[in-house]
């Protein structure tokens, strides 16, 4: 029989684990991974240390609860934080998912080119389940730590483990992220930029990248 918790993409014991207090210093070699929406869902921008595997919110903008229909997240405030990235970091790449922000991706390419600035599609079966995959390993061998951030916490804590009908080379079953249910208020995007994020970290790391 399954459990309650078997669901849970990452148990929140285990993420707290591997909180730390480290500051990444400034021109470090990152990459930014971007989920979400524009409306809705909640616009989660994650980078994430080359060297050291740290990962830290750069922007979690999420949708009050008083917002009206004509609400829109600040889309300046995400623009700024991506700008704030760039000046502070040596940025090697940023993965963003576009289904629902492509205005952004194009403007963000614009601005730093489609080779830097790179639409990563995580509805992709076989590449979104390796790239969750190799997230949740990192994150439960401590390969991966973070800030702490209580936001970014509650979106990991709230994503759950979604089965596919694919498995991997070794014919095992593979899975990717989801709410705990369709039209759920409670947020995951942050945790699938985190995905991201560190998914150009190890496409960074291959590439000898420094």
């Amino acid at each position: 029989r399954a459990h309650a918790g078997e669901s849970i993409a990452v148990q929140p014991e285990t993420w707290e684990a591997r909180a730390d207090a480290r500051v990444v210093p400034d021109r470090a070699l990152v990459t930014i991974g971007v989920d979400g929406a524009r409306f809705d869902d909640a616009l989660a921008i994650v980078a994430t240390s080359v060297e050291s595997g740290h990962q830290w919110p750069l922007a979690i903008i999420e949708r009050p609860a008083e917002a009206g229909d004509d609400y829109e997240h600040d889309l300046a405030a995400a623009d700024g934080a991506m700008v704030d990235a760039f000046e502070r970091f040596s940025v090697w790449r940023a993965y963003i998912d576009p289904q629902r922000i492509g205005h952004l991706v194009a403007r963000w390419q614009g601005r730093w080119t489609d080779k830097v600035v790179v639409a990563w599609y995580t509805n992709r079966p076989k590449p979104g389940a390796h790239a969750v995959r190799n997230w949740v390993v990192a994150v439960s061998s401590g390969d991966m730590t973070h800030d702490g951030d209580p936001t970014f916490a509650r979106h990991v804590a709230n994503a759950r483990r979604q089965p596919l009908l694919v498995r991997d080379a070794d014919g095992r079953p593979m899975w990717t992220m989801r709410k705990e249910r369709p039209g759920s208020p409670l947020k995951i995007d942050a945790a699938m930029a985190a995905v991201l994020s560190w998914e150009a970290r190890g496409d960074a790391i291959a590439a000898g990248a420094k």
